[in-house]
């Protein structure tokens, strides 16, 4: 088997997208493109206003205890996750979101707008992670950025694992 180099996979990947549509979603209300800093991310492709459902989150349900999740599970409830499928997996953090996750029904997620929409923005939510070590940067852009992807109550956690790290890595 032959392992890929960053350059080579992401050549590949691009004939897939194009080939194969995996990370196209498009819907009346909502569509999944490129960010340019961030990847993937989902988009507004109509007005939304405050408090109305945006759209709903389905995916794979997997048990708590069997699964140490990937970058895009959501907690559903103490004992499941939620592994979405198109669009809700492309839904990007932001420090200062538009949206947020409500528990819809038993297995299923609702996105809702926190503020005035417009058509062509992008939708995020605040992921709100507790800090761990391997939690990735904030590349957010906006003004009250917390520089990681963390709650607003763990950036002081946040960075002191980032501290200690850096000194490990010294």
């Amino acid at each position: 088997m032959i392992t890929l180099d960053k350059r080579r996979r992401k050549k590949l990947q691009a004939v897939v997208d194009k080939d194969y549509s995996y990370r196209s979603y498009w819907d009346e209300d909502v569509e999944v493109r490129t960010t340019g800093k961030c990847g993937h991310g989902v988009f507004a492709a109509r007005q939304f206003l405050p408090g109305e459902l945006v759209m709903e989150v389905t995916g794979q349900l997997i048990s708590k205890k069997d699964y140490e999740g990937s970058e895009y599970v959501m907690d559903l409830d103490t004992k499941w996750y939620l592994e979405p499928s198109m669009p809700g997996a492309f839904m990007n953090h932001s420090c200062s979101p538009n949206c947020e996750l409500i528990q819809l029904t038993k297995t299923s997620l609702g996105v809702v707008a926190i503020c005035n929409i417009e058509a062509e923005s992008q939708l995020t939510f605040d992921y709100a992670w507790e800090a761990f070590d391997w939690n990735p940067r904030c590349r957010c852009g906006a003004r009250n950025c917390r520089g990681w992807v963390v709650a607003e109550d763990e950036v002081k956690k946040m960075k002191r694992l980032a501290k200690k790290h850096k000194k490990k890595s010294s």
